[in-house]
């Protein structure tokens, strides 16, 4: 399947979100450009051009040159149900943090102890890792437990033709802007520590635990991105259209 969603002339007002929702390679553009697709999904592009002081013609550009590429199916997440996209995130991207933050977490412990004197920057991408990892599996856990059974429920009830309660609706309003506004402070978090460490480059004198910290971290980072674009610009939005 290719890429059509999107007419060239209608990208300048279209948000971000829905345009990567669109084609999941418009993702690589966007961070070639350092346009935030995630947390700032909302955003329209020519927005998003202006708060970097970016020539909105060269990123569109980049991004019609998408229209010739192929949509793999499994990239395809909007035209998946939300049953599906659920299994899918839970499956992929919360079973990564789960097991990715306590092996970077130990990493990171080892590197702020060892590189403190001449690297203290360690030790703030340490505290700051630990405390974005009690948040994020706190996040998770809220997810599993209130915000994803709900949707299934709204999802089947629609699929048999019943009428939604106010009372859910307000539920689901209520949970979907806790977990954006969670998404945003851990894109916040990830940001201050890409600064902190130079954007995951390793000082020349770094050892290999060092480096494997910082390759780790930057692929935190990456899976961060998608998990959060697949819920607040398809799956949440999904929702939010059943209701």
């Amino acid at each position: 399947m290719k890429q059509s969603e999107f007419k060239i002339s209608d990208l300048p007002t279209t948000p971000i979100g829905d345009i990567v929702a669109g084609n999941y390679h418009a993702a690589g553009v966007f961070k070639e450009f350092g346009i935030d697709f995630c947390c700032g999904g909302g955003v329209s592009l020519d927005k998003a051009c202006q708060k970097r002081n970016l020539d909105i013609e060269k990123v569109v550009e980049k991004l019609n040159q998408l229209k010739n590429t192929e949509i793999n199916p499994d990239q395809n997440y909007n035209a998946w149900e939300p049953g599906y996209l659920i299994d899918h995130i839970e499956a992929t991207h919360h079973n990564f943090v789960r097991t990715k933050t306590a092996e970077i977490t130990a990493y990171a412990a080892k590197v702020a102890g060892v590189h403190a004197e001449r690297h203290p920057e360690n030790v703030a991408i340490y505290e700051k890792f630990v405390a974005l990892s009690r948040e994020l599996l706190n996040h998770l856990e809220a997810e599993e437990e209130r915000v994803f059974p709900l949707i299934r429920k709204i999802f089947e009830a629609r699929m048999r033709g019943e009428t939604i309660s106010e009372e859910v609706i307000g539920s689901l309003k209520n949970e979907l802007e806790l977990m954006e506004d969670d998404h945003e402070e851990a894109g916040d978090v990830m940001k201050e520590i890409r600064e902190l460490s130079n954007q995951f480059t390793p000082p020349t004198d770094a050892c290999r635990t060092y480096q494997i910290l910082y390759l780790n971290l930057a692929g935190f980072e990456e899976d961060l991105h998608k998990h959060v674009h697949l819920e607040n610009n398809i799956l949440f939005k999904k929702a939010e259209n059943l209701v």
